[in-house]
């Protein structure tokens, strides 16, 4: 009875918020989240959490969890974003320093060089480094050539405590996501028999490509003419590490409260927008489009973008500060799927996104090399993003 008349009536008013604009929507975005949030302590146990995992990253879901209670996390968090900003707000000229045009602008810093809709992105400024390795292929030529994104990194002398702070940081994240990824394992070997141990292998134990981005997106107003900072897209890794943002009075670098209708969108299952509102005690982890292939599609990428706030004439600006690790193959690691596995298969489950260059326009044929994928999509976003 009460419990039935309960339900009904939530969803009447999930239905009245949806058809209604602004405020409500972004209030909307922010409960209907669901999102899975893991216990550290459980992870590291080995419990057995292919539901919780399956319920995150299968087609039916958010393609996103949360792992609560990592410890040192806070500390490494505080001493590593507040730099995002110190960095982007250095001048032009030393900045241009750090720029690595051969490596696409993948290494070291990036301001400017994406288009979005035609005019350079200036909305965000990216430090790319890898916190695991400072030169992953060994200064080997013929992988530069090849895979210019394996270029070693670049730290700039102006932030001295950068290069510790991010490798800590990095360093984290990567420990906390084996154990996710040993437990995706098991779930696409109980949907796909034949599968073994290949996201965790070719992710951790044949891979030192990782790449990290450290992110300050600078304080809009009414005046810029910026409405989002980060254009859909999917990840390309295994999976994205993500910390928790800091926002900031971009002047005085004074920490700030979160705010509304602001942060990380992902592409809900029927295509509907969801604001994940991330707990500032938890680490983020999102499956990305290897782990799709590799699993034959019992694990799903789900498109997602990052939206700004535009600050109010007279009010200060606000920055937000964030670092992003993506864990992933080699360059020249091969994707396919499991054995006995279709192409198809890794598509199916949930219908293609609008929103972005689909991955079957992407992934023609299997097995194919990551770094040839991840060069390839560079290129197609590229051109989706500037019609």
């Amino acid at each position: 009875g009460r419990s039935h008349f309960r339900q009904q009536f939530s969803h009447l008013l999930l239905k009245i918020q949806n058809s209604m604009p602004g405020e409500l929507e972004a209030k909307r975005q922010k409960t209907e989240t669901g999102v899975v949030v893991l216990e550290h302590s459980d992870l590291v146990a080995g419990k057995d959490l292919t539901a919780e995992i399956g319920k995150a990253y299968g087609p039916g879901g958010l393609g996103i969890l949360y792992v609560r209670g990592v410890p040192g996390m806070a500390e490494a968090r505080m001493a590593l974003l507040p730099l995002s900003r110190k960095l982007a707000l250095l001048p032009d000229e030393v900045l241009n320093k750090y720029e690595c045009e051969k490596a696409f602008y993948c290494v070291g810093w990036s301001r400017g060089k994406e288009k979005f809709r035609g005019k350079p992105d200036v909305a965000k400024g990216s430090f790319y480094a890898n916190p695991l390795y400072d030169d992953p292929s060994g200064g080997d030529p013929e992988v530069l050539e090849k895979y210019p994104v394996a270029r070693p990194n670049i730290w700039p002398e102006e932030v001295p405590e950068l290069q510790e702070a991010l490798q800590r940081m990095g360093r984290m994240v990567y420990d906390v996501a084996k154990p996710i990824v040993k437990q995706v394992d098991k779930l696409v070997a109980e949907a796909r028999p034949g599968h073994a141990t290949t996201l965790y292998d070719r992710t951790f134990a044949e891979s030192k490509f990782t790449v990290s981005r450290l992110l300050h997106y600078y304080g809009v107003t009414e005046k810029d003419e910026f409405g989002e900072w980060c254009g859909w897209h999917n990840d390309n890794s295994t999976i994205t590490g993500l910390v928790p943002a800091l926002w900031l009075e971009e002047d005085t670098g004074k920490q700030t409260t979160p705010r509304l209708g602001a942060g990380l969108f992902v592409e809900g299952r029927s295509g509907e927008t969801i604001h994940v509102g991330s707990p500032p005690d938890c680490l983020g982890f999102q499956i990305g489009e290897a782990a799709q292939i590799l699993s034959g599609g019992v694990v799903h990428a789900t498109p997602h973008m990052v939206k700004g706030y535009i600050s109010k004439e007279g009010e200060p600006k606000i920055s937000r500060e964030t670092y992003a690790c993506f864990i992933q193959p080699q360059w020249d690691g091969e994707l396919r799927p499991p054995s006995g596995t279709a192409l198809q298969s890794i598509f199916e489950g949930r219908e293609e996104s609008k929103l972005i260059p689909p991955l079957s326009s992407r992934l023609k044929e299997v097995p194919v090399k990551f770094g040839d994928i991840l060069q390839e999509s560079a290129a197609v976003y590229y051109q989706h993003n500037n019609p």
